[in-house]
């Protein structure tokens, strides 16, 4: 099949232009498929809400404390919402809606879409990536949201194991979930609105730093060089790749799939950050020695010098738990330490060794320059 011919479109990065998605869409890699970049902060405005957000000092002290305090000052009722969707990672699976709606350019259009949508189309979004993993649950799921009780039990064994349980819940009763999400993202608004501009300005900055890459990578590597090692294989029936920069997702990458595309939100770069402490170490050198100081991950390094690894094979050698594996894992790949490599369902590690031999240069240009 002939390669597709390149195709750039020109996107306005600043004022109105971003009250529409700024997308940038070029054909390359697989035959077919169009890479975008997504610079919207609705995005994270959702991942904002997710549990996992400012874990880590990857995310600036002001931010984290913001998201601590925004939390905390969430009504009663909405604290309850938080804790069941968001601190679950559920939030996260909400940007499947804005991946869905390319017009959603602004926090205050999102919760307009968001209430006028009603509890089918927000909850198909919701679960687009188990719907793509296993299209025959598809019809249970359309049952389940006109109140089919026996559909949510057909549905608890057609669906991944991955937070199964927390799911199955939304589908008990759609019209509530859909008031209680409804609810929660217009509390969470109130907060998020006097940072919205703020958080653009460093997804814009991130997008300008990687026009070289835009430039001179396609396909597999462009992505595996915006997400910091996650090696995406082309998969069939999927048309559409979604890139998009996420300030509150660092240091993680969040991926989302629908029936015929991918989302990669990726955190945004270092240097995209407003940095005001000449004697702060960059973050890259304290990713890699906090990534190097903990005994399992070195145990995790040592396997994957040996050759590539399943979780499952990682797991059963240390006889840990795959999540704790997974969150491991996670902190290695945020210091570029390995590559995740993804062809459809299939997912396993590779140990990135020219990436050893960056640790002490990294270390030596920060102290003596």
């Amino acid at each position: 099949m002939a390669r597709p011919t390149t195709r750039r479109v020109p996107v306005a990065l600043s004022g109105e232009g971003l009250a529409r998605p700024a997308v940038r869409d070029f054909t390359g890699g697989a035959a077919g498929q169009i890479i975008e970049w997504d610079v919207r902060p609705v995005y994270d405005f959702l991942f904002s809400l997710a549990g996992e957000a400012g874990a880590t000092d990857d995310l600036p002290a002001d931010d984290r404390r913001w998201l601590v305090e925004t939390r905390a000052a969430l009504p009663e009722a909405q604290r309850d919402v938080f804790k069941r969707i968001c601190d679950t990672d559920l939030a996260i699976h909400l940007a499947a809606f804005v991946v869905e709606h390319r017009d959603l350019g602004t926090v205050d259009e999102l919760l307009e879409a968001l209430e006028a949508s009603g509890p089918g189309p927000l909850l198909r979004s919701v679960f687009s990536e188990a719907m793509a993993a296993e299209p025959a649950a598809g019809p249970l799921l359309e049952r389940a949201l006109t109140g089919d009780t026996s559909a949510l039990r057909e549905l608890e064994s057609a669906l991944p194991d991955w937070k199964k349980k927390e799911r199955l819940t939304l589908l008990e009763d759609p019209a509530t979930t859909h008031d209680e999400i409804v609810g929660l993202a217009h509390a969470w608004a109130e907060a998020f609105r006097p940072i919205e501009g703020r958080i653009r300005d460093v997804l814009v900055r991130d997008y300008e730093l990687r026009a070289g890459d835009r430039a001179t990578l396609i396909g597999p590597d462009l992505i595996e060089r915006t997400t910091g090692g996650i090696r995406w294989l082309p998969e069939a029936g999927v048309r559409r790749v979604v890139l998009a920069p996420s300030y509150f997702s660092r240091p993680y990458n969040f991926l989302l799939a629908g029936s015929d595309w991918r989302f990669f939100g990726y955190p945004v770069a270092d240097d995209a950050l407003d940095r005001v402490d000449p004697l702060a170490p960059p973050l890259n050198v304290l990713r890699l020695h906090r990534a190097l100081g903990d005994e399992t991950r070195l145990r995790i390094l040592k396997l994957l010098a040996e050759r590539d690894l399943y979780l499952t094979e990682i797991a059963q050698q240390l006889e840990l738990s795959k999540p704790t594996i997974k969150h491991h894992l996670a902190q290695l790949r945020s210091a570029r330490l390995l590559t995740v490599v993804e062809s459809g369902a299939v997912v396993y590690y590779s140990l990135r060794r020219d990436r050893l031999d960056d640790a002490s240069v990294d270390l030596k240009r920060f102290l003596v320059g």
